[in-house]
């Protein structure tokens, strides 16, 4: 039965990001089990907090999550009551599948040992109290909005380094060497998401660009996305650009550190990063972000040069950064001159 859990939580995985499972499954197996188990869960902490439910209900979802994960029930039956809540009272899309097989995720959780799973529970907890203490907070600043990030993906950042820890592909002293880097890693991931976002996030109610920015351009959440503000738009668009990319030079920091011959970690980190480069770089003085007709994202085509490339130079420090540079280089440039078109 256990492979069956299994299986069903790797069918679910791309279905939820086609990006992150596609660099999880490069994983070695045992290591890539963990963080499709962690990333499943996360994004039903996620789900949860992206959902219109009243505030209360989203508190119960996530007490009664944590407290399956803590401690397996002695009836069984609590599982079937969770999974009926969480589609019952939780709205959701393409994420039903992963809410009507939540039980796989707890037996696929359950199946690590007592130190894997006292990581993904502890960034669990943390996450969960952060999105719950973000639903009664305001954006304001820039400030806020590394804050809010750092619960959402921060956090992860740090789950990655503990579990290549636990793994044995990294010893003690480098866990804690990284650690600093990890955290502005999955803060320059999530700015990405943000950024992107903006025109479907702001309709049901998610707002996650600092408001402070938005009012020096002469804005409010109400007229960012209007047709007649695209000028003023993209002025505030820029600023986000301008303050996410430099949070990936910790990314690269982070992924040249790690051991050379750890090819496959390697490469589970170089592919997000260089996507959300390239992601930047797309959304920098674009004004289709704000259309919530068009999705603003980078080509399969791209991802597949990236994943290639990941690849080809996973081993060569020099090589890795003399591509970040280059990258930073030109996304700049696309910025610089959108601005003077």
């Amino acid at each position: 039965m256990g492979n069956d859990h299994k299986k069903i939580c790797l069918d679910i995985l791309p279905k939820v990001s086609r990006s992150f499972s596609f660099c999880i499954t490069r994983l070695p197996s045992a290591l890539s089990e963990q963080m499709t188990a962690a990333y499943l869960i996360f994004r039903v902490i996620d789900t949860i907090e992206d959902s219109v439910s009243p505030l209360e209900t989203k508190e119960k979802g996530f007490s009664d999550f944590l407290g399956l994960l803590r401690k397996r029930p002695s009836d069984e039956k609590m599982f079937d009551a969770y999974r009926d809540f969480l589609l019952e009272k939780i709205d959701h899309g393409y994420e039903r599948p992963l809410l009507e097989n939540v039980r796989s995720v707890f037996e696929l959780y359950y199946g690590f040992g007592e130190k894997e799973r006292g990581v993904i529970l502890k960034i669990a907890e943390e996450m969960a109290r952060g999105m719950a203490e973000f639903q009664k907070r305001q954006i304001s600043d820039f400030k806020a909005q590394d804050e809010y990030c750092y619960y959402v993906a921060g956090v992860v950042g740090h789950l990655n380094t503990h579990l290549f820890h636990l793994s044995g592909a990294i010893d003690a002293p480098l866990r804690d060497e990284l650690m600093g880097y990890s955290k502005n890693f999955g803060l320059a991931l999530q700015k990405v998401n943000v950024l992107r976002d903006v025109a479907h996030d702001i309709p049901r109610g998610r707002r996650y660009w600092p408001l402070d920015l938005i009012q020096k351009n002469g804005l409010t959440y109400e007229t960012l996305c209007a047709k007649e503000n695209r000028a003023s738009a993209v002025k505030v668009l820029d600023e986000m650009v301008k303050n996410a990319l430099p949070y990936l030079d910790d990314a690269i920091e982070y992924v040249t550190r790690l051991p050379r011959l750890a090819v496959r970690i390697r490469v589970f980190c170089l592919i997000p990063l260089f996507m959300a480069l390239e992601s930047f770089s797309v959304c920098a003085g674009n004004p289709d972000v704000f259309d919530s007709g068009k999705l603003v994202k980078i080509s399969r085509k791209d991802v597949g040069r990236i994943a290639l490339k990941s690849f080809f130079l996973a081993v060569s420090n020099r090589a890795l950064r003399r591509w970040y540079d280059e990258s930073v280089a030109s996304a700049v440039k696309k910025i610089e001159y959108r601005r003077g078109a």
